[in-house]
């Protein structure tokens, strides 16, 4: 699950999403925790 929401912040970043990107930043963070 971490891996699938990792990628799409890859993702995002390279499309300079930086919002969407820190989002899903957020999103690892509290699954990992």
């Amino acid at each position: 699950l971490i891996k699938k929401y990792t990628d799409e912040m890859m993702d995002a970043a390279k499309n300079l999403q930086f919002e969407r990107a820190a989002e899903l930043r957020d999103i690892i963070n509290d699954l990992k925790s």
